[in-house]
């Protein structure tokens, strides 16, 4: 009785997974795509940041990109933005149990402040960072460095572009 119990939850959220990816194809959202390791393995090996600084992983999914991150820069405040309930849910029980610092909002991240952060990761689709651009004028203070998988930020002129495992990550800063 309890396998198949287990099997209807694994069911159902597989269905709300997919259900959600179509929803979010529909209304030209970025869909739940994960960034290969050896990609954020890559920009983590280049990158320096400030002892305790503020980093946001924007659609953050399963977090790989602050879990590698973390284990590099242990005292940064790691934050992880996701707008599915699911995910965020697995995301904070995952982190809870494995004694992991980083911190899971379920939140819009255009509902955001981000006049603090010091570095915004993201992986998001063409549309949201049309919009995302805007907001990173208005928002980040001097210095905060933003780095894009596939997607440019537009009106912006990345310091770098790498290719890394033919895709392309993008490196600005403000």
């Amino acid at each position: 009785m309890i396998w198949l119990a287990i099997i209807l939850l694994i069911i159902f959220v597989y269905a709300v997974f997919f259900l959600t990816q179509f929803n979010n194809i529909i209304f030209n959202r970025a869909p739940v795509i994960a960034t290969d390791k050896r990609i954020i393995k890559k920009i983590i090996s280049d990158l320096e940041i400030p002892k305790r600084a503020t980093v946001y992983e924007l659609g953050c999914g399963q977090a790989s990109f602050l879990r590698l991150l973390e284990k590099k820069f242990p005292e940064a405040n790691l934050i992880g933005v996701e707008n599915l309930f699911l995910v965020c849910l697995f995301d904070k029980i995952k982190f809870k149990l494995l004694g992991s610092k980083i911190k899971i909002l379920r939140q819009n991240l255009f509902k955001l402040d981000f006049k603090d952060v010091d570095l915004i990761y993201c992986y998001l689709g063409r549309t949201i960072m049309e919009k995302l651009t805007a907001k990173c004028r208005r928002e980040c203070g001097s210095g905060a460095r933003i780095i894009s998988c596939v997607f440019s930020l537009p009106d912006f002129t990345p310091q770098k572009v790498m290719t890394i495992h033919h895709k392309k990550v993008f490196f600005y800063q403000i």
